[in-house]
């Protein structure tokens, strides 16, 4: 039976085409999903990823169906009467792993002829579940790598290209008209500044980035998920003992990725960190091998990937500052600096003091410059009680990670890439 499974894994011209054939099948399944849960269109740059994660669904669905009734029929089986319990227990596990373990087990457990076609069909289908399992989940990875990269390059190109001085007669322009009118006095006229409230601008500019900021975070989140389900299911025997804790840090991230809203799942995130520290800590000491061995694996399959979780940590925030303050610059008045209020002139003031370190970012009195101006305005927020405070805080937190000896680390790993 060995000597059949290894022939097996070498897949004929007849595998092939049924590979394919359950491919097409998989994909008219996919279409049919999609005429109730519309795909995204196809100039969004998750278009790939969506289509994969549909298409993966309804095949481990009809796999699931398919294993089922297997074990439905070995249950009937008297061959397999002491097997009730853990046949029971397959049936209702949710993951297809156990299902497909338990029917190698007991296949494996009874001699077959090499002539029973029946067992070695089952043996072969088995066998093209993983394969196909495994294929849509290297095109997932492959997909999600391509689109890492886009925004990787087009991150560093902000630190590849010439700084380009602001054009004389824009600064001319505003200090003409700005001495001019605090000659006629009309900056201190009533009705003459330009003002805005703190509180629907941070509501604007949250609407703006909580997609965009989701996804970022979604981003880091599907890492570390495919690096656990990697160690899952490749079955280590010495990793065995740390199972429901793997499983149970896949329930938690998935949790993470189902919550919607932006703030939401920034807090819960942070969250957990907060919550399993100590614990994480007490384990740790009680159990060093254990924890330290399903660490190794860890940094052995980041390795195997080529991944750097804490460039890409970097990059994340640097990403998020981009977009948080390329609103922002869009949602400040296009009037006079001077005609602001208070209040306006804040806002304006850490932008450009935002602006004003992206051009020499190894300054660190320019970094502290625009951080600190940040911290009062989150502060601001805080004692006045806005309602929209939140992007406010999830900015500041950023900026934290992101300062000039960082910028040095994204622009050495930039020079990689670019």
């Amino acid at each position: 039976m060995s000597r059949c499974l290894n022939q097996l894994d070498r897949p004929s011209p007849i595998e092939k085409m049924f590979k394919w054939s359950s491919l097409i099948l998989c994909v008219c399944l996919a279409w049919v999903v999609a005429a109730v849960d519309p795909l995204l269109p196809l100039n969004a740059k998750d278009f790939q990823l969506d289509f994969l994660r549909g298409l993966a669904d309804q095949a481990e669905q009809r796999a699931a169906m398919s294993l089922n009734d297997f074990l439905t029929q070995l249950e009937g089986n008297s061959r397999y009467i002491n097997y009730t319990a853990d046949l029971s227990a397959a049936r209702a596990s949710t993951k297809l792993q156990p299902k497909v373990t338990l029917i190698k087990q007991l296949i494996d457990a009874h001699h077959h002829p090499d002539t029973n076609l029946e067992h070695i069909s089952v043996l072969r289908n088995l066998v093209f579940l993983n394969r196909l399992k495994s294929q849509l989940r290297a095109a997932r990875e492959s997909s999600a790598q391509e689109i890492r990269q886009l925004r990787l390059h087009r991150l560093c190109q902000q630190f590849d290209r010439p700084r380009v001085p602001e054009p004389k007669h824009q600064r001319i322009n505003d200090q003409t008209v700005g001495a001019a009118l605090e000659q006629l006095n009309l900056t201190r006229g009533e009705g003459n500044t330009t003002s805005i409230d703190l509180n629907q601008f941070g509501q604007q500019l949250y609407e703006r980035v909580k997609l965009s900021g989701a996804e970022i975070i979604d981003n880091y989140l599907l890492i570390l998920r495919g690096l656990l389900q990697d160690i899952i299911e490749c079955e280590h025997a010495d990793l065995a003992d740390s199972t429901p804790k793997l499983d149970n840090m896949l329930q938690q991230l998935d949790g993470m990725l189902a919550t919607q809203d932006f703030f939401e799942k920034r807090q819960k995130v942070y969250g957990y960190l907060e919550r399993h520290l100590t614990t994480d800590y007490e384990q740790l000491r009680d159990t060093p091998s254990a924890e330290q061995h399903l660490t190794e694996k860890l940094l052995e399959q980041l390795k195997a990937k080529g991944l750097d979780l804490f460039v890409i940590f970097l990059f994340s925030n640097f990403e998020f500052l981009e977009q948080v303050h390329a609103q922002w610059s869009l949602l400040l008045p296009q009037t006079p600096s001077l005609l602001y209020d208070d209040t306006l002139r804040q806002l304006y003031d850490l932008q450009q003091l935002y602006e004003i370190f992206k051009l020499d970012t190894e300054s660190e009195a320019k970094y502290e410059a625009y951080a600190a101006a940040l911290r009062q305005l989150h502060e601001r927020t805080v004692e006045q009680g806005q309602r929209n405070r939140h992007i406010f805080e999830l900015l500041s937190n950023a900026a934290q990670n992101v300062g000039s000896v960082t910028f040095n680390m994204i622009k050495a790993k930039c020079q990689e890439l670019l």
